[in-house]
């Protein structure tokens, strides 16, 4: 380990009192996933709609003109735009691609952005003692990522974190601040909402100071690690020129110690950069280095500083958890009362875990609210559930959450976002869309004499069973049924966490887990609360 590195992280962590952020960029999944740049992934979209690049390289040469005469505003994002109705066209012309994604295309999604994910899935992380060496560092040591990348390399290198998966996604969050991952520009799993052309550019614009007012409270209270950067990047000095705003002359300057731009050099050398916005400057430390890995073991190595007063609120919030958890849990508080009485309020301590029959927990994530539909396995209060995860998870994905298993015993007691949501979810019919709608009678015809879950399940099996569950109506659906098949897709990917997890993200499996939800837990309580 560098000691220099180790040296200026520890000082930034130290300064702070709190773990780092990593602002993640492109770079850093070419290093461990081998990934394309956004160039080659340009390229790569009209290699396979084309079938050759020549195509590309018009479209390009075409937004470099543009470019340099200023009649857009950046070069690559009008590449995208050039190129997208061609491709489009390409695509639906293309009957592989259209048998592999045509529910998505039925439902409005755009072929090309589809195309991209589709490119950037190929690529997996590396078996790689580096990115094991950031896992283990992020599991423990980081607050959180922000990155502009649509890859999933975040999400798998930390999978307990919670996902926040495009700019709207954090913008009506409630964050916590704490293992958390912002994907400010869009991820691969939502192809749609991935920033690419012109007019996605334009739009994440018009949004951006409110995103820059959300990650304003990281910038003035994390130290804030830049990895996979050019240091000229045009998204990073957006937001840093928001910011910047924001802040006085002096506060700005307290920011030099927390914010470090990581760069690839052949030697490790450290210094100094400024950046100016106006009359604005943000002065930020830069490492050069080819030892990421000093990087990790450095922010591994420090330990985060809390003041009494702090560890005194954080106490009554342990307590105030505690009651609401299911007394079967492993919970466990012990050890700090004495310590806090005899301590004054400026001086300090480290707070450590040693080894514990206890499990260490992890913020609830949408995946863990539809499995615990079917399983029953959380254990948690409901009205924790609610306040805490369910009313932000509903605002973040509007029409797309299993409710009803929660709103038991609660009355009307349960929050603003849920209440305006439960009237919609009045019958079986609320929960299919508009494609559903239209070739309902003609699917219902082509599988007369088996429309029921045990029938579609002897006849076409449980993966296709699962999709034209939506088609039945409430006479035909035994919950019973219903869920059986559900676990026992769960049962099939149980021993995999990443299949699990995909099976969870799943739109079919999660609209006949809603279903489930309606049918077992929709009691006469609930009912009430649907007029």
């Amino acid at each position: 380990m560098d000691e220099t590195i180790c040296s200026v992280i520890r000082s930034a962590v130290s300064d702070a009192n709190r773990y780092p952020f990593l602002f993640v960029g492109s770079g850093l999944s070419r290093r461990y996933m081998n990934s394309p740049n956004w160039v080659d992934l340009l390229e790569a979209v009209c290699s396979r709609a084309f079938g050759d690049t020549a195509d590309f390289t018009k479209f390009r040469t075409k937004a470099s003109v543009a470019y340099r005469n200023e009649k857009v505003k950046a070069e690559l994002p009008y590449v995208a735009t050039l190129m997208e109705d061609r491709v489009n066209d390409a695509l639906l012309d293309d009957t592989d691609f259209m048998r592999a994604h045509a529910e998505t295309i039925a439902l409005g999604g755009s072929p090309m952005k589809q195309l991209v994910a589709d490119i950037v899935n190929s690529y997996s992380l590396e078996d790689d003692a580096e990115v094991e060496l950031l896992k283990s560092t992020g599991d423990s040591k980081l607050s959180g990522i922000i990155t502009t990348n649509y890859d999933q390399m975040c999400e798998r290198l930390f999978d307990s974190f919670t996902v926040y998966e495009s700019q709207d996604d954090l913008l009506f969050a409630e964050q916590s601040f704490t293992r958390e991952i912002y994907k400010i520009h869009g991820s691969v799993s939502n192809p749609d909402g991935m920033v690419l052309t012109d007019a996605d550019y334009d739009e994440f614009g018009r949004k951006r100071k409110y995103l820059s007012a959300k990650l304003l409270s990281v910038f003035l209270e994390y130290p804030v690690i830049f990895l996979g950067y050019s240091i000229q990047d045009e998204n990073i000095k957006s937001i840093l020129s928001d910011i910047a705003e924001c802040l006085s002359d002096e506060t700005i300057s307290r920011l030099k110690k927390r914010l470090i731009f990581v760069q690839w050099g052949n030697t490790t050398t450290i210094g100094d950069y400024t950046v100016s916005f106006g009359n604005k400057l943000i002065s930020m430390t830069k490492i050069e280095t080819d030892d990421f890995a000093s990087i990790y073991e450095s922010i591994g190595q420090t330990e985060r500083l809390y003041s009494t007063k702090i560890l005194q609120e954080l106490r009554g919030s342990v307590f105030r958890l505690a009651d609401k958890i299911n007394p079967d849990s492993p919970v466990i508080v012990s050890g700090i009362d004495n310590a806090l009485n005899s301590l004054t309020e400026d001086q300090r301590v480290i707070i450590g875990f040693a080894p514990s029959p206890a499990s260490i927990g992890r913020p609830i994530t949408p995946e863990d609210l539809f499995q615990d539909v079917i399983l029953d396995d959380l254990h948690f209060d409901n009205l924790f559930i609610i306040e805490n995860y369910l009313n932000r998870f509903v605002r973040q994905r509007p029409n797309n959450m299993p409710v009803f298993k929660y709103v038991q015993g609660l009355g009307r007691n349960v929050g603003k976002s849920v209440a305006n949501y439960l009237p919609s979810l009045s019958s079986i019919d609320a929960f299919r869309n508009n494609t559903i709608r239209k070739s309902l009678n003609r699917t219902r015809a082509k599988h007369k004499g088996y429309l029921t879950v045990r029938g579609l399940v002897d006849n076409l099996g449980s993966s296709e069973a699962i999709k034209l569950i939506p088609y039945l109506n409430e006479d035909e659906l035994d919950v019973d049924e219903l869920e059986q098949l559900l676990r026992n897709e769960l049962k099939t990917v149980e021993d995999n966490a990443d299949e699990k997890k995909q099976l969870l993200k799943d739109t079919y499996f999660r609209k006949c887990i809603r279903i489930y939800d309606f049918l077992r837990y929709r009691n006469k309580e609930a009912s009430d609360l649907l007029q």
